[in-house]
């Protein structure tokens, strides 16, 4: 009798450990044949301009069709939500119009199962000022080789304009006049054509002209005086 209960609780104890085994093996295959998410698109536009508001979109599939969280990660501007397949983020703004160089941001979205298998993917975005890249573009020196009042031909007097892409200088040979300051692109402005700010010695009020730039002459008229200089680049 004693022989028999004996090799009852062996057999239940294997049987006990055999369920355990199995329970555990089913759980370990589980994790096992659980696989990561895959990104399919993942939609973020190479460059914008300060301050733009624009579109993320992310696209993922899991092959078990868990549920996916998604979570975003910018390095600067702002996101208006973290955790959704499509989200709105706005460039870094400027203030003031300010004239900057361009900057990167970098985007990352993280996709995530209920596995907890994680795969993320980034980008990088230019974000830029169109009034830099103009300014850039027509930053230089030149040299005044004509002056016009009420569409009339004048004495020229020979002077050098200095451009940058935040301040000028303009140096007349007559008395070797200075002015400094700094010129803002008023929209709407591109590199041919537009209208141009003009703050001379920190002033507040600005003297108003536009402009046309062929690539080499570079002419500013005057309106309230009626004065066009035309200048040639050096």
């Amino acid at each position: 009798m004693k022989i028999y209960i004996t090799k009852l609780i062996v057999i239940l104890s294997h049987l006990l450990i055999v369920n355990i085994f199995m329970l555990s093996g089913c759980d370990l295959y589980e994790n096992w044949r659980n696989g990561e998410p895959t990104i399919n698109s993942f939609d973020v536009p190479d460059q914008v301009q300060y301050g733009e508001t624009v579109e993320f979109n992310v696209s993922a599939y899991d092959p078990e069709d868990d549920e996916i969280t998604y979570t975003w990660h910018v390095s600067d501007g702002v996101l208006n939500a973290e955790s959704e397949p499509t989200v709105q983020w706005t460039a870094p703004v400027l203030l003031n119009d300010e004239v900057v160089p361009p900057k990167t941001v970098t985007v990352r979205v993280s996709v995530k199962d209920e596995g907890e298998e994680l795969i993320s993917k980034s980008s990088s975005i230019n974000v830029y000022s169109k009034a830099y890249e103009v300014a850039n573009t027509i930053s230089g020196e030149y040299q005044l080789i004509l002056t016009q009042v009420n569409g009339e031909t004048v004495d020229t007097q020979g002077g050098v304009l200095r451009l940058t892409t935040t301040t000028f200088t303009r140096q007349f040979e007559e008395n070797l006049q200075f002015f400094s300051g700094a010129f803002k692109l008023v929209e709407p402005f591109d590199e041919n054509k537009g209208t141009i700010n003009w703050y001379v010695d920190g002033s507040q009020s600005p003297t108003n002209s536009t402009y046309t730039w062929d690539g080499k002459l570079l002419v500013l008229y005057w309106n309230d005086t009626s004065t066009a200089h035309v200048y040639d680049k050096k």
